[in-house]
């Protein structure tokens, strides 16, 4: 699920995966400077939110569904 922070105009994505995948997946969004940034919030349990500005949210909701096929994750709220 998404959720806009009106104070910041960015979109927050909550998602979950394996663990082991966190480094894979930071990287490949890092590659993408400026896209968005990723947020671990409990490692363990693979956690992660995902900060977008609003004019890049069509993008890395592409993105992610590339990286869907790579990885599997879930999508919360």
């Amino acid at each position: 699920m998404c959720s806009v922070s009106r104070q910041s105009e960015a979109v927050e994505i909550f998602i979950k995966i394996r663990p082991a995948d966190i480094a894979y997946f930071n990287f490949t969004i890092d590659a993408y400077e400026g896209i968005s940034s990723v947020r671990t919030m409990d490692g363990k349990k693979g956690l992660i939110k995902i900060l977008i500005p609003i004019a890049f949210v069509d993008d890395v909701k592409s993105l992610l569904k590339e990286i869907k096929k790579e990885i599997s994750f879930l999508e919360f709220l």
